[in-house]
């Protein structure tokens, strides 16, 4: 996730967008903290049951989209690049999800066509 992040930033300095950078930036830091929340939340340590383990995560999955729209309502008064570089980073830990589900899929499809 760091390593999109700096090449979100790069590119946005690269291409002389300072506020698309600037609005990844801001908004990292809260990014990286609404992904290691929902992570504690599927632990399920803390929770005696699978149904009550969902629910605090469906919970905290609905916490978090809220204030992503008040972020990125927030990040428009900004200005457009600021706005996209905002939800940029945002997106970020969907998008180290969907790495992470592409590295271990793909192995075991070469493996189920062999």
């Amino acid at each position: 996730m760091l390593i999109g992040a700096g090449l979100l930033i790069l590119g946005g300095l690269i291409l002389k967008e300072f506020f698309f950078s600037a609005g990844v930036l801001a908004v990292l830091p809260v990014s990286l903290l609404f992904q290691r929340w929902l992570e504690r939340s599927v632990e399920g340590v803390r929770y005696p049951s699978a149904v009550k383990a969902y629910n605090a995560f469906l919970a905290r999955a609905l916490l978090r989209m809220g204030a992503s729209l008040v972020i990125l309502v927030l990040a428009s008064a900004r200005g457009p690049a600021f706005l996209l570089g905002a939800l940029a980073a945002l997106l970020l830990p969907m998008l180290a999800y969907f790495a992470e589900a592409v590295a271990l899929l793909v192995p075991s499809l070469k493996r189920s066509q062999s």
